[in-house]
């Protein structure tokens, strides 16, 4: 009777942990690797419209192995166009909630820190401004930080900064997701142990 009933609480606890974990990994950003831009290999071209993001009134621009390469797949964008632009994306959070992200950014190459900055906006706040002195081709570096929900809609925003003479810093792979709630990976932890404790019990059977 005790088994049984331990495995009934196991199956009920798998059911719940999985969930959690799912969830955690949604990918939140779309088109956060600028790859649904037709671009081709070897050529680039501002635009003003590009697939889940707003563009300030100087576009974006993107590159397709063009002064270096892609950090992932082929395409990455720039922020200084013809001058400083922006771009911006609008993601549903929950208010309090944990959100974690990440993206890649690299100097253009033969440009100085003082024209290379890109600042990162959370609903409008400064969460750092990202530079350096570009060498050859493109050195990226991926930068991680938590972004807390306000609740309904939060604005995830990239900004040219430092020179605007259409020379600047480099953006992919842009990713947001969720972080697992305290709850949820106490709930995952409780799983595995009562896996451990089931396993030990069915060993001494």
């Amino acid at each position: 009777m005790k088994t049984a009933s331990l495995l009934r609480l196991l199956l009920a606890t798998c059911f719940l942990a999985p969930a959690g974990a799912q969830a955690s990994t949604i990918q939140m950003v779309s088109n956060g690797g600028f790859e649904t831009s037709s671009v081709a290999s070897g050529t680039w071209a501002i635009t003003s419209s590009l697939a889940g993001w707003t563009a300030g009134a100087l576009g974006v621009e993107v590159r397709n192995h063009v002064a270096g390469d892609a950090y992932a797949g082929q395409r990455y964008v720039e922020l200084d166009t013809t001058g400083n632009s922006w771009i911006s994306q609008t993601l549903a959070t929950s208010a309090g909630s944990t959100y974690a992200l990440s993206f890649a950014y690299a100097p253009r190459e033969g440009v100085a820190a003082a024209s290379n900055g890109i600042e990162v906006f959370w609903n409008g706040a400064s969460k750092g401004i990202f530079t350096g002195n570009g060498g050859a081709g493109n050195a990226w570096n991926v930068y991680k930080m938590n972004l807390v929900g306000l609740g309904g809609a939060g604005e995830l925003k990239f900004a040219a900064v430092g020179a605007s003479d259409s020379l600047g810093g480099a953006l992919d792979a842009i990713s947001v997701t969720a972080v697992p709630e305290p709850a949820t990976l106490a709930t995952m932890g409780f799983g595995l142990g009562l896996i451990g404790l089931f396993r030990r019990r069915r060993s001494r059977q």
